[in-house]
């Protein structure tokens, strides 16, 4: 009987060595899966056209992902943080750089670079309002920052525009470290120059003027001045520097015309892309997001100086076949214009690039690379803001992702 107890226990032991065993394979899997839902954001429906573009792209040097000029389309922001997934981890892309604050990211940069605690939010925040609340852009943030900070990625921002909501730092903190470099006289006087101008608080009586654009000149060299005649007061100074030219290109474009505004702006973000290029000679492969007009590799004819110039333009002449804009439309559905209006997509055309792309109807999603899209020839397309052009595309983009339906991305914030 002694003898039968313990064969029992014996099997009684093998049998709860099978059930943990079985339990640890279930936690496995459901780990990966988990692992596997952080890092991969993709839509079940867009996998056929999401693995053709990843192939497309995948031999560039710089791959741009466009959206109309609207950014208000939840299923193009989706696919596109998907993509940007699979370029990283697949392509070796390991830059990525947005329409976005250039001075924002460059203090985030150097926090990163100090082994400072960052988290997902604070990237958020420097890439923007844009698409910082957007449900559909978020699960990017926690991959592209998890790479950064193990110094496999590194982040960037294209843009010169200031005064971006709840970015602190340039708003409020990068004005308090500039104007402590100058006497205290024209600190506080600098300081409320800075601080108006980057939030447009000027009264009614006494709207933002030529004067006040001067003043703000006259800081911005003094400070200029200050920080390059000193010692070097921490590793940061070249980065300082570079933000007061940025800030200094972004006031000279006050008082131009539109016209010469959206050049300039795309001038300078081509500017800022060298310099970022310049900070990492070691990495090679860059990923650039921002709307259609400006990554195009012409701009639309309707924009800017009607001659094409745009960021995408510089970068082409730059790169040549090495670089790579992709743009996005769809059949039907709605998206976001402003916070709360939400337009019908405009009716696709029959000859439409758009038609033609999902002629058979069984795609929700469909990649068309470059040979398809210029055996298009002159067709209409709403590539660059959701009005039908018609142009000859394959001129503007070097392929196109088309969506049988769009919509608008998800707000995050409280009702």
């Amino acid at each position: 009987m002694y003898f039968d107890s313990l064969e029992s226990v014996r099997i009684r032991l093998i049998r709860m060595q099978r059930v943990m065993l079985r339990s640890a394979t279930l936690v496995f899997l459901l780990a990966c899966f988990s692992i596997r839902a952080q890092t991969d954001s993709s839509i079940p429906a867009d996998e056929k056209a999401l693995d053709a573009a990843t192939k497309g792209m995948c031999h560039a040097q710089i791959a741009m992902l466009g959206e109309s000029a609207t950014h208000g389309d939840g299923h193009t922001v989706a696919f596109k943080v998907a993509l940007v997934e699979r370029l990283v981890d697949q392509c070796g892309f390991d830059n990525v750089f947005f329409e976005a604050n250039h001075d924002e990211f460059i203090h985030l940069n150097e926090r990163i670079r100090d082994k400072q605690s960052v988290t997902p939010k604070e990237l958020l925040t420097a890439v923007g309002g844009i698409w910082k609340f957007d449900r559909e852009f978020q699960p990017l943030a926690p991959f592209l920052l998890s790479r950064a900070q193990r110094g496999q990625l590194y982040l960037g921002g294209l843009d010169d525009q200031l005064g971006q909501f709840e970015q602190d730092y340039t708003n409020v903190e990068m004005i308090a470290e500039w104007t402590n470099l100058l006497p205290q006289p024209e600190r506080q006087s600098c300081s409320t120059a800075l601080h108006n101008r980057f939030y447009l608080e000027y009264p009614e009586a006494a709207p933002y003027s030529r004067e006040d654009r001067s003043r703000i000149n006259t800081c911005l060299s003094e400070i200029q001045a200050a920080s390059a005649a000193g010692p070097p007061m921490s590793p940061h100074s070249e980065e300082r520097l570079e933000m007061i030219c940025d800030a200094q290109r972004w006031v000279s474009r006050d008082f131009t015309s539109n016209a010469e505004n959206m050049v300039n702006r795309d001038r300078s973000m081509f500017q800022n892309f060298q310099w970022l290029q310049s900070r990492t000679p070691s990495r090679h492969k860059v990923i650039v997001w921002a709307a259609t007009v400006h990554i195009a590799k012409q701009a639309s004819p309707s924009w800017g100086d009607h001659a094409g110039t745009n960021f995408g333009s510089f970068i082409h002449q730059r790169y040549g076949e090495k670089a790579y804009s992709l743009g996005f439309s769809a059949l039907s559905g709605s998206y976001r214009q402003g916070q709360d209006h939400f337009p019908a997509m405009p009716t696709a055309l029959p000859d439409s690039v758009e038609r033609r792309a999902l002629h058979n109807g069984s795609d929700d999603a469909r990649y068309v690379a470059t040979p398809e899209l210029a055996a298009m020839g002159t067709s209409p397309g709403a590539f660059f803001i959701h009005s039908y052009q018609t142009l000859t595309w394959s001129d503007y983009l070097d392929g196109v992702v088309v969506f049988q339906t769009e919509q608008p991305p998800i707000d995050t914030r409280p009702k």
